[in-house]
């Protein structure tokens, strides 16, 4: 019985000092980089998204941890099927204007950030209509090679 305590006493020191060892504290001056950082990215995929450029738009993702993306209640295990469907629904449209009325960037760590906003849009067909709404996102982004990326998004 002495012996099973002490086990259960190392044990639970040991995890103690271990969560400490991995526990990120960020400084005051290195969360408000990386707001800056995050939202400079996000400012990078709102002009493709207004540019409907999917190239552009493809290059602010990263898919390589398969995360998934959640566009108009639909799931999508790849950000390539994402990006076909985006390809679809763009024939006859010209453009759009993107206004974020609220975001909040969430520094989770020194390489995860969260970013979410709401705001309206006006898509701008071919035909000479404009289509108007609202939309809320929700958008994780990581750090990949030195670059701030998307990984997953629900919007």
């Amino acid at each position: 019985m002495k012996k099973l305590s002490c086990f259960l006493c190392g044990l639970i020191i040991t995890f103690c000092i271990s969560s400490n060892v991995y526990s990120q504290e960020l400084t005051t001056e290195q969360r408000g980089k990386i707001t800056s950082e995050i939202s400079t990215a996000f400012q990078k995929s709102i002009q493709a998204a207004e540019n409907l450029d999917a190239k552009l738009l493809a290059g602010c993702v990263d898919d390589s941890l398969q995360a998934g993306f959640i566009v108009g209640g639909i799931f999508f295990a790849s950000f390539k099927e994402v990006m076909a469907d985006f390809e679809k629904k763009a024939v006859g449209c010209k453009s759009q204007d993107l206004n974020v009325v609220n975001q909040r960037i969430t520094v989770l760590g020194e390489d995860r950030a969260l970013l979410v906003a709401t705001g309206d849009y006006s898509l701008y067909l071919e035909d000479g209509r404009t289509l108007t709404g609202r939309f809320a996102w929700t958008i994780v982004y990581s750090k990949v090679k030195g670059e701030w990326k998307i990984i997953h998004s629900h919007m």
